[in-house]
């Protein structure tokens, strides 16, 4: 890894370390992901390979996390929402993907830390999903 490659991973520990700071989605606390994420950046200290490890572990529990809230959402919907529900996660679905291949032709040129940028940006989008679904099965029940 260059002195550049470097720098720009360690700049990107405070930005993997500020989810678990604030509260997520209008909650008072911070979620456990983000805050398990953030003891896993910082036990990387900026190896690039261990940060990207970190953000795998992450998506993976935000995308169990997502399907976990979309399960509960179709059963907690009457049949006449469940298409459309089912209808809007598969175009989130299709939005998501297009935006990762956007995320990694914009980042092609950055080398190793390419990965932590394209990484990142699909945490975000995954946490913002997650927080979507949380509110509308939270506005759905009593």
């Amino acid at each position: 890894m260059n002195a550049r490659h470097l720098l720009l991973a360690l700049c990107l520990l405070p930005a993997l370390h500020a989810h678990a700071a604030e509260h997520f989605c209008g909650q008072g606390k911070p979620h456990p992901i983000d805050q398990a994420l953030a003891r896993a950046a910082e036990r990387s200290s900026g190896v690039t390979m261990d940060l990207a490890d970190a953000q795998g572990a992450a998506w993976a529990a935000w995308d169990k996390e997502l399907n976990r809230l979309y399960a509960a959402l179709q059963k907690a919907t009457g049949p006449e929402r469940r298409e459309t529900l089912r209808a809007a996660q598969r175009a989130w679905l299709a939005y998501d993907k297009a935006q990762a291949l956007w995320d990694a032709a914009l980042h092609a040129d950055e080398g190793t830390s390419a990965a932590l940028n394209t990484g990142g940006a699909s945490l975000a989008r995954r946490r913002a999903r997650v927080c979507d679904l949380q509110s509308a099965l939270d506005g759905l029940q009593p």
